[in-house]
This record gives C-alpha cells, structure tokens and sequence, in this order.
C-alpha cells in the first residue's frame, strides 16, 4: 500500500503468506485492518469508485491511493494494482503476470479479469468468509441480498438442484394458486368469505332453516290446539254435571255451622284468658308494695353503715393536711436563703466577669497589632505578582501551535528544495539580485516561481521551474509570515524567548497564588476588615492607633469558679422547688379529699332522712301479706278454667281455612267454565285458519330445499378443506426438501460445533441459510442471545464449515479473519486454534490479532508489516 491512512506519503507491506495458516500479530493502530480493508477493495471495488469507503482510505493530507497484491491462480503467479485517484483522471487497475514480467489486463478489462478469476471462478462469497474487524455477527450481510445468493449457489454447487417442483418456482406456483383459490372463498380461520359463493350457499341454508324452524313450529302449535280442544270440551262437559254442583253447596253449608260453633267457644276461652291477667296484675301490684318496704329497710342500714366509715377516713384526710402545710412552710424558708446567697455571687461574677472582658479586649488588640505588620510585606508580593502579569496571556498550547507552525515552514522550505532546481551566485564585487534584493555569493536559491535575476555587468537572466510542483506545499514566506505576525502579538523575538517568557508567567502566578493563598490565612476577611477592627478596637480602650499595646495584669479572680457556685445554688434551689412543688401537689391533693369527704356525707345524710320509716311501715307490711296468700288463691282458680276451656276448643283456623276453601273451590269452578268456553271459541278460529294455510304441505316442501342447500354448502366446505389439506402437505413437501438442502452445510458443522460443545446440535434458518438456534444439554437458544464468546465462537464456525464445503468441491477460497476471538476465553480459545489449525490443512487462513501474547500459540507461518520507505 502507498499513501492509504496512517501511511501518509509511505509505502508499506505485509507478507510472507502461507498456503495453510498465517497469522499477524501486532499492536493496535499498526495498520492490520488498513492491509485487511484495502485488500477487499483491490478485489471488489471498482477503480473509479469514489465511495466514501474508498474516501476514508485516504490520509488527511490527500493524494491517490495505491494498492498491490500478488495471487497464485492455478499455480501461475499474478500482480493486480490498482490507483484510487478518487476521480476518473489518475485512477487505474492494472494486472500483471509476474512469470514474465508483462502487463496482460489494464482498467475495465482488469477489473473483468479479477471478477472471472477470483470472484466467479471460485465463488467466494466475501461476505461470509471474510470478518472484518469488531464483526461477530453469524450473517454480517444480511442487509444484502447478494449475501443470501451467495450462499444458495455455493448449497446448490454442493447439492445440486432440488426436485424442480418440491423446491423450485414450479413449486410457488401451485402453492400460490392453491392459496388464491382458498383465500377467494374462505377466511384465514376456515370461515366463509364474505361475497364468496361459499358464503352465499351458507346463508341460503341459514334461511331455508330458519323458514322450516317457523314451519315446524306452526305445525307443532296446531298439533297441540287439536288436543287441547279435545281435552277442553271433555273438562267443560265434567264441570257442568248437576249431581257434582250439588254436592259442593252442601259441603259449603255444613263447613259454615262447624265455623260458627267454633267462633262462639273462642270468645269465651278470651273471657277467661282476661280474667287470668286482671288477678295476675292485682297480684304483681301486692309483691310490688312489700318489696318497697324490704328494700327501704336494707338501704337505710348500708347508708348508715357508709357514713360512720366516711367520718373515719374524713378525719385522717384532715390530719395529713396540716402535716402538709408545715413541711412547705419550711420548705419556702430554705429556698429563700439560698436565693438570697445566689444573688451575692452574681453581683461577684459581674464584676470579674467585666474585669476579664477588658483584659481580652487588650490582647486581641496586641494580636491584631502583630497580624498588620505580618500583612504588609505579602501585599508588596501579591502586587509585584500582579504586575510581571499585566500582559498578555501565554498558553503552552499557543507555544505547541508555533512550534508546528515553524516545523511546518522548515518542512515546506526542505520540500521545495527537493521538488525545485536551484541556483548559486559567485561573483567578484558586485552582487546579483532578484527583483532589488541582493543575494550573497555562495547561497543557493531555490527556483520556486518565475525569477527575473540581474547580473551586474553581464545584464538579466530569467530562470522558472519546468512544472509547478507546489499545489500541495505550504508557502514558506506565508508560514514565516504568520510565525513573526504571532510573535509579535506577545513581543517576543523568537519562540524560545516566548518559552522563557511563560516560564517567567507561571513563576508569576505561583507567587501570586502563594501571596493569595498567605494572606487569606492571615485575613480571611482581607487586610481592611482587620485594620478597622484593629481601629475600632483600639478606639473603644482609648489607645493610640500608631503606638504598639500592651497587656494590663490579670486578676486574680476566677469567673468560673463563681459561675460554678451560682449554678450550685441555682440546683439546691431547683432541688428545694420540686420538694415544694411535691409537698404542695400533695397537700391539694389531701384537700381535695377532705372536701370530698364533706360533700359526701352531706349526701349521705340528706339520702338517710330522705328514707326515715313511716309510723305504720309495720302494720302495712304485715297486711299486705296477708292480701298476698288470698290473691294467689284468685289466680290459681282463674288458671284453671281457663285451661279447661283451652283443652275442649276446636282448631278454629282449620275450619275457618275449610270454610274458605269450600267456597273458593266453588267460585274457581264457575271462573273455569267460563274461561274454557272462550278458549274453545279462539280454538275453533286458530284451527280453521290452519287448515285454510296449508301449513303441512308447505313444511314438506322447505325441508326439500334445505336438503339440496346444505348439500351445496358442504361442497364448498369440502374444497376449502381439501385446498387446504393440499397446502398443508406441499409446505411439509418442501420442508423435507429443505432439510436435505440442508444437509451438506450441517454435515461439515455439526463436527465442528462438537469439538466445542459436547453433544450440541444446532437449526438453520430457512430464510437467511444460516445457524439459528443452537441446542445445549437440551436447553435451546437463540443466536442473538448468546453470550460474546459464544456468538463470535459460533460466526467462526460457521465460516469454517463453508471453506469445507468450498475445498471439497476443488475451491480453496482463502479465510481472512481481523479480530473475530476478542471474547473468547482461554479454554475454548485453545479448541478454536485447533479448529482453525485442521481447517488450515487443506485451505488458506490469515488471521489478524492485536493479541500477541494469546495468539503465540495459533501457530503456522507469520507474516509482518514492514514501511519500504
């Protein structure tokens, strides 16, 4: 290769091949996948071609590509180049039999004779047997249809053509017509289509049946009218007997004079049952009165009883109280010299408390003193920082621009030295000149341009270069001039004086920022907030703000130690508030109680006169005993008549409800004559229209039609079946065939697999040709669901299997691989190098890694990257 990406403006090449394994290895951006990619472009694009793939070969600074390989093709060595100019003019493909050294294909018929030697002759579909780098797809061209076809010939150069009519057009044909004729009359689901002559008979049958069901059930409703009129007339003849009518009124009148009897027993059984209930009220009335007295009796005694235990606990209750009172009493006492001990040590702590202020006050005064006399020299540093900075900025990277700025002028000068003659002046005085600008003697000039030279003595020579060699050549004089023009901006002579120039700025700001950083730590406020502190303080103590401070002497008083005193007093205090807060809690308390023992005597004594016995309790209580034993006596004899009377009556609702029936199966009889004579009218009518219809006749004649309609309809039901049983068994026809299309592919990379994994097997899919699904210790997966290693593994093989089937027919069609085993591990990669090692046996292989360490071991012939120049 010459001039294609990272060998801008170089030649660089790769080899020795050999004819089993090859294997390159070498770091990243070496130029592998340059050498992989501009070899499938001298093959498979055209010359002339300025596709951006071709466009992304060329390096940044331009130019023609060129490209070279040498093939052996039936044992005859060849050349092919070609130059990818990205235009028409400059492009070329030339191919060259290296035997003789002559040149037997250029241009279009090059590029025919690469396609008929490489490309047809031995089928090598490049989409399947070549993996570019980062590629580990299974179908990498499965966007293009010529990666299907590819793979089909090379099946069909392997197999042969299948059975003209299980696999071929013959086949799509009659499937298609089968299909069109199924779909014009029956849905998808096997359902008649609509407006189809399917659909049509169906619907003839669905209204024939519809007329014969209407039919059948007019014939069945005057089939049932004859009967009921038999029956009706019969029933209406038994209704009416004379004999039966009279034995109903009888049964009525003997069922009303048991009724009445009934009623008139039943008024007296009330009679008794109310005067049962008048002795028990009078008696409940009699146990009320004594029970009043028996329970004004027992509650006097509680009441008595409640309040002589009350007063007992009354008088302890009162006791506590004045115990109480005492003990907070003394409590208040002790809590009032403690108080007044607290209030002296706080006018003590005051007063020291004051005297330490000041003293703080003073040394502060002295620190800030000190802090200003520290600040002034770090503000003479930041300042002198700040002015070395005052100009303009420099940057390491404007530096890095001139440098290449200048490498670039010195590159332009030395590559119009090379592409441009020159001449050198040698004179005795006078110098010669070139439009007014003298030349020294003894310096070459470079003949870049047109140059009107003059000759002191001799007069003018003109002297220009043969061809214009500069189109991809800086100017020098334009480099140089925009080098001193960026120069200058920063006033500086030379690079290197720029270079100092931000060293001297980087020293500037690290001062500035040591300066900065010294100060804030100093003033973190800043320098005036802590000189009018210092000013302000000094103004509050009466000091003079020039002269240095000093430290008054210290007290010998100690504000903390006072402190803690008063807060000893304060928690003896504290301690003695909540005795009193307790004492005074249980002294409410105590009155509450006393208070409620008051007020429940008062009750008790207003409930105990509230209940004081009548004179005559005694004599009353006694007399009602007495009415007690009579009116028992009362009762029980009410009681007993009325239970005599209870035992004799009769069920007066059973003979109520016979009474009733007698008289309502007497009106239901009369109601049914009349309804039976009207039905036997509408009878007479219904029948007699019937007959007039012909009902029977026209049901024979509908059943007849149905017969021949759902005859019809099952002919077209019987098709749709056969069309489809008929697709169901060419699809299953053509399947098998497939399987057997199948088979050389899955014969050449089932042993394969298995290296890898044990007793594995995979399906192919029948639209892209390729693996699909593989099937590991039973559990199936899709490709695509793979893990890395695994995909890639399985892409691999599957190339594999192809160059087998490839080499088997005569065809060595090489296998160039760049990076396909990136996720591979160690134990299975050791099982792809001997994969790759047995396919290598009997075919080309070229793998490209930037593995070097892990590829070591893949063994066979190495091939190197080396620049010519």
């Amino acid at each position: 290769m010459t001039n294609v990406r990272r060998f801008a403006g170089r030649t660089a090449a790769i080899g020795p091949f050999g004819d089993g394994l090859t294997t390159i290895t070498a770091e990243n951006e070496s130029g592998k996948s340059t050498f992989f990619d501009a070899l499938h472009h001298l093959i498979f694009t055209d010359h002339g071609s300025s596709r951006k793939d071709i466009r992304d070969m060329q390096p940044y600074s331009g130019g023609a590509i060129q490209i070279a390989a040498d093939v052996e093709i039936d044992d005859a060595p060849y050349r092919i180049e070609k130059t990818f100019a990205l235009k028409k003019a400059g492009s070329s493909a030339m191919v060259t039999d290296l035997s003789t050294g002559t040149i037997i294909k250029q241009s279009d018929d090059a590029e025919k004779w690469i396609h008929d030697q490489i490309i047809s002759t031995h089928q090598g579909p490049a989409g399947l047997l070549w993996v570019r780098q980062g590629t580990v797809t299974v179908d990498p061209e499965k966007s293009e249809a010529a990666g299907i076809d590819t793979r089909r010939d090379l099946m069909s150069s392997v197999r042969g053509q299948i059975d003209a009519v299980t696999g071929g057009r013959r086949m799509d044909a009659i499937l298609q017509k089968c299909q069109a004729e199924l779909d014009e009359i029956s849905t998808k689901q096997g359902k008649p289509k609509a407006g189809s002559k399917w659909k049509d008979a169906e619907d003839r049958v669905q209204d024939l049946s519809q007329l014969h069901t209407e039919l059948s059930e007019k014939v069945q409703h005057l089939s049932r009218d004859l009967d009921l009129k038999k029956r009706t007339k019969k029933r209406l003849k038994d209704l009416n007997d004379p004999q039966l009518r009279q034995e109903r009124k009888d049964k009525i009148t003997a069922s009303l004079a048991q009724l009445n009897a009934a009623q008139e027993h039943d008024r007296r059984l009330q009679d008794a049952a109310k005067d049962v209930t008048i002795n028990q009220n009078q008696l409940r009335e009699i146990q009320r009165g004594i029970s009043d007295i028996e329970t004004a009796r027992a509650k006097r005694t509680s009441l008595e009883t409640e309040i002589s235990n009350t007063l007992s606990v009354s008088k302890a209750a009162e006791k506590m109280m004045s115990d109480k009172a005492n003990e907070i009493e003394s409590i208040q006492s002790r809590i009032q010299r403690l108080d007044q001990d607290r209030k002296a040590q706080q006018a003590e702590f005051q007063k020291t408390r004051q005297q330490e202020r000041l003293f703080q006050s003073h040394k502060r005064l002295c620190q800030l003193f000190d802090l200003i006399n520290q600040i002034d020299p770090i503000e003479n540093r930041i300042r002198d920082a700040k002015q070395a900075l005052n100009r303009p900025k420099i940057t390491t990277a404007d530096i890095n621009r001139l440098r290449d700025l200048e490498r670039r002028h010195e590159i332009a000068v030395e590559l119009r030295k090379a592409r441009f003659g020159s001449f050198t002046p040698h004179g005795d005085n006078a110098l010669a000149s070139v439009d007014g600008t003298d030349i020294p003697n003894g310096m070459a000039q470079t003949i870049d341009r047109k140059l009107e030279i003059t000759l002191p003595g001799f007069g003018q020579i003109t002297l220009e270069p043969a061809t214009d060699q500069s189109n991809d050549i800086d100017d020098p004089a334009q480099l140089a001039a925009e080098l001193q023009t960026r120069l200058t901006e920063w006033d500086q002579p030379s690079i290197n004086d720029l270079d100092r120039a931000l060293s001297a700025q980087t020293s500037a700001e690290n001062l500035l920022a040591a300066a900065t950083s010294e100060l804030r730590v100093i003033a973190p406020d800043g320098a005036s907030a802590l000189r009018e502190e210092y000013r302000q303080l000094a103004e509050q103590l009466d000091h003079p703000v020039s002269e240095k401070p000093t430290l008054p002497e210290a007290t010998d008083a100690n504000s903390d130690t006072i402190e803690a005193a008063i807060t000893n007093f304060e928690r003896q205090i504290d301690v003695q508030r909540e005795l009193l807060k307790a004492a005074t809690d249980e002294h409410s308390e105590v009155s509450n109680k006393v208070a409620e023992h008051r007020v429940i005597l008062k009750l008790l004594r207003s409930d105990l006169d509230a209940i004081t016995a009548a004179p005559d309790e005694t004599a009353v209580f006694d007399r009602l005993n007495e009415q007690l034993t009579v009116q028992s006596a009362n009762l029980k004899s009410a009681e007993d008549q009325h239970a005599n009377l209870k035992r004799e009556a009769p069920n007066l609702p059973a003979l109520q409800t016979e009474y009733e029936r007698a008289k309502s199966a007497d009106a239901n009889e009369v109601q049914e004559i009349q309804k039976l004579e009207h039905d036997l009218i509408r009878l007479n009518t219904v029948i007699e229209t019937y007959a007039e219809s012909a009902i029977e006749e026209k049901l024979q004649e509908t059943a007849g039609r149905l017969e021949r309609a759902k005859q019809r309809a099952l002919q077209f039901e019987q098709h749709a079946k056969s069309l489809s049983l008929l697709i169901q068994h060419l699809e299953a026809a053509r399947a098998q065939a497939q399987d057997a299309y199948f088979e050389p592919i899955r014969a050449e990379l089932l042993p394969l697999l298995r290296q890898l994994h044990g007793n594995s097997d995979f399906q192919i899919n029948p639209d892209n040709l390729l693996v699909d699904t593989i099937t590991r210790n039973g559990v199936v997966d899709h490709v695509d669901r793979l893990s890395g290693g695994a995909f890639e593994q399985i892409a691999i093989l599957t190339r594999l299997a192809f160059a087998k089937l490839f080499s088997k027919q005569g065809y060595h069609v090489p296998i160039i691989l760049d990076d396909a085993l990136i996720h591979t591990d160690d134990e299975r990669i050791s099982t792809m190098f001997n994969l790759l090692a047995q396919i290598a046996s009997d075919q080309q292989v070229i793998v490209l890694s930037c593995r070097t360490r892990a590829f070591s071991d893949l063994g066979g012939a190495r091939a190197y990257i080396e620049e010519t120049n």
